[in-house]
């Protein structure tokens, strides 16, 4: 029996929603992240020492208090997809994520926590090659001044984290900071980060002359490391940030508050000398920035810092993401889009135009 017009009508106006919204709740992501890459590593290098690593920042997902569970849902499922995405079309080796994994992580209690930390893994899924590490920031166990000792042991627990961890991948060196661990009082959480600092410093001094070397000290080959924490390094404000993703005026001249906005001046030094890092990497402000730090004590060194804007849509209309080639004497990083909430719903509004003028025509819909 043949079809009426009306029911051609009908069931390609059905076939063509439902491409619209396979191609904007699926398709689009791999479209816009396709066109990132992995960048070049402009030095010599053994291939067998290169490392890919997806760096992320802030997906704050939300917690039993605050924000509307459509909202939860709709961003959780965006970076669910993004990520999925990212997984399979670029397949890193190492995955960073830089803090604020959740929204109410210090509110939370045991159960809860237990329920968020089941969440990220569901929807931030890693293959069983790849190796995920994760830094603490302040929205998962709280500021300097209102962190338990139950708050940050759950967390590390949890996350098999600590306050400060040095990992080395394809010998690559990385060392990984709890921010609010850089206070510099004499807290036990400040005390062992402290502690742990000045041990990986003797670490690379050894690595770098055998003179410094003792009894049961770790034995590496010498390279700079790469730090990674949450809270950007100590500046006055983002006035020095000038990317496309920083922060808009007049907000990006409001002054930090250093232990707040920022490690303090004390802490940035006291890190930076110690680990002497080849470049560092942070999260925090939500946006985007790259800062060039030059010291002149104990020796010469510089060194570049990003910022690495959040990767959920609820704290900015185009998200980001890092794809970073590193080798033992070098890096290159490329700053990746995900599709903008604008570009989303106007593709999507146009696509059911369309679907509407193809579902009139009569050369399709015959008689």
């Amino acid at each position: 029996m043949r079809c009426t017009r009306s029911t051609k009508k009908l069931l390609t106006f059905i076939f063509g929603v439902l491409f619209v919204v396979i191609y904007c709740e699926f398709i689009i992501y791999y479209v816009v992240i396709m066109q990132c890459s992995w960048p070049d590593i402009k030095t010599p290098y053994n291939e067998s020492q290169l490392l890919k690593a997806f760096i992320f920042a802030d997906p704050h997902l939300l917690g039993p208090r605050k924000g509307h569970w459509l909202d939860k849902w709709r961003r959780e499922w965006q970076m669910h997809q993004a990520f999925q995405s990212i997984i399979l079309l670029h397949r890193p080796e190492a995955i960073f994520v830089l803090g604020d994994l959740f929204d109410e992580g210090e509110f939370s209690t045991d159960r809860q926590f237990a329920g968020y930390v089941a969440r990220f893994h569901e929807l931030f899924q890693v293959p069983a090659d790849t190796q995920m590490h994760v830094v603490a920031g302040n929205h998962d166990i709280g500021m300097h001044d209102y962190i338990s000792r139950h708050s940050d042991q759950r967390f590390k627990k949890y996350f098999n984290t600590t306050s400060v961890q040095f990992m080395t991948i394809k010998d690559n060196h990385f060392v990984l900071i709890n921010s609010m661990a850089m206070n510099g009082d004499s807290c036990d959480l400040c005390t062992q980060a402290r502690n742990h600092i000045l041990k990986v410093a003797g670490i690379f001094k050894c690595a770098q002359d055998a003179k410094f070397c003792y009894d049961g000290i770790k034995k590496i080959e010498f390279s700079k490391p790469i730090l990674m924490q949450h809270f950007p390094l100590y500046r006055k404000s983002d006035a020095v940030c000038t990317d496309p993703d920083a922060p808009p005026l007049p907000e990006r001249n409001y002054e930090f508050i250093p232990r707040y906005h920022s490690l303090s001046k004390e802490g940035t030094d006291f890190l930076v000398t110690r680990v002497k890092p080849k470049v560092v990497f942070g999260g925090h402000t939500h946006h985007g920035c790259l800062q060039h730090h030059v010291y002149e004590k104990p020796e010469h060194f510089e060194f570049e810092e990003y910022s690495v804007p959040s990767f959920s849509w609820r704290n900015r209309p185009n998200p980001k993401f890092m794809l970073v080639s590193i080798t033992p004497n070098d890096y290159a990083v490329h700053k990746c889009e995900l599709p903008k909430e604008t570009t989303i719903v106007i593709t999507g509004i146009i696509m059911l135009f369309v679907v509407i003028w193809l579902t009139k025509q009569r050369k399709l819909i015959g008689r």
